[in-house]
């Protein structure tokens, strides 16, 4: 199921991370970032600094310039650069309204 934003929003897309092996209990240190691509693949965002809490991070996705963003599918992956593992998490559909 996709995340809707209406295109012109600026807002935090909030992705809840578990930990398989239940070790984690904050993201702390590990310092997550995110970035998006378009339907065919091209980088809308790149990888930007993502705020985490606990084990969720906030990835701010600004679609105030709507000249950039058209109405459309995007995908959010977010990773870890910091870790003993460093996956990449996603990905996750947003999808940009025309408000």
């Amino acid at each position: 199921m996709a995340i809707v934003l209406p295109r012109g929003t600026k807002e935090y897309v909030v992705v809840n991370v578990s930990d398989a092996l239940g070790n984690l209990l904050t993201l702390s240190g590990t310092t997550p970032q995110y970035r998006v691509l378009t339907a065919a693949g091209g980088e809308q965002v790149t990888w930007t600094t993502a705020t985490d809490v606990v084990m969720k991070l906030y990835c701010m996705i600004d679609t105030n310039l709507p000249s950039l963003w058209a109405a459309s599918t995007f995908r959010l992956y977010c990773r870890f650069t910091t870790a003993p593992e460093l996956p990449i998490l996603g990905p996750y559909e947003i999808e940009v309204s025309a408000a």
